[in-house]
C-alpha cells in the first residue's frame, strides 16, 4: 500500500510541475510581440552575448614550452643561463634552450636542474621521469611506468625514495619561479 501511494505522490508532482510549464509558455500575443522585436533586431549584427567577454576559451590557459618560452624571449634565455651558471647549477658546455627541450614548463626545468644538483639524482633520468620522453642514450636508469610524465615531486621520489622528498620539490620549483622572475626583471 505505500509504494503505491509514493507513486501517486510522484506523479501528482510531476503534473503539477508540467502544469506550471504549460503556463510558462508565451501566449500567442507575445509570440507576434517577439516577432517584430525579432525583425527589428535583424538589422543589428551583434550577436545576443559578447563574444568577447563570454569567450569559454578564455577559461582554459594555455601555457608555452619551456623551449617556447626560451626562444620567445632571447634577454631570459641569456640571463637565466647565465644566473644558473653562477650558481653552479648549469654546466658551461650546455645550453639551458637544448636542456629544458621536452619541458612542458619552464619552472619544471629549472626545479629538475637544480634537484639533479642539490639532491644528487641524474638529471637524464629525472627528465625521463617528468616529462615522459626517453632520452637518446638511456643510462642505468628506469623510465617512468606506461610511458607517462609524472609530476616533479612523484619522479624525485621514485628515484630518490626518502621522507622529505615532496619538501624538496616544493622548495626546487619556488627557487625556479624566482629565479625566472629575477632573470625576466
Amino acid at each position: 500500500m505505500r509504494g503505491y501511494r509514493n507513486h501517486a505522490v510522484v506523479a501528482a508532482l510531476v503534473f503539477a510541475l508540467g502544469a506550471t510549464v504549460v503556463t510558462a509558455q508565451d501566449t500567442p500575443e507575445q509570440n507576434t510581440q517577439k516577432k517584430d522585436t525579432e525583425e527589428q533586431s535583424r538589422g543589428n549584427s551583434t550577436p545576443w552575448y559578447n563574444p568577447v567577454k563570454h569567450n569559454p576559451l578564455k577559461l582554459f590557459k594555455h601555457y608555452k614550452s619551456a623551449n617556447d618560452q626560451l626562444a620567445s624571449n632571447g634577454q631570459l634565455e641569456d640571463k637565466l643561463s647565465k644566473q644558473l651558471r653562477i650558481q653552479g647549477i648549469l654546466a658551461e658546455d650546455k645550453e639551458l634552450q637544448a636542456v629544458c627541450s621536452d619541458f612542458k614548463d619552464l619552472p619544471n626545468c629549472i626545479a629538475a636542474l637544480r634537484l639533479s644538483v642539490s639532491v644528487p639524482v641524474e638529471f637524464t633520468c629525472l627528465k625521463w621521469n617528468v616529462t615522459g620522453v626517453k632520452p637518446k642514450a638511456p643510462d642505468s636508469c628506469a623510465g617512468p611506468a606506461g610511458g607517462k610524465a609524472m609530476p616533479l615531486d612523484r619522479a624525485l621520489e621514485l628515484l630518490k625514495p626518502k621522507p622529505d622528498v615532496r619538501a624538496d620539490a616544493r622548495e626546487a620549483l619556488k627557487k625556479a619561479r624566482d629565479d625566472i622572475k629575477d632573470a625576466s626583471s
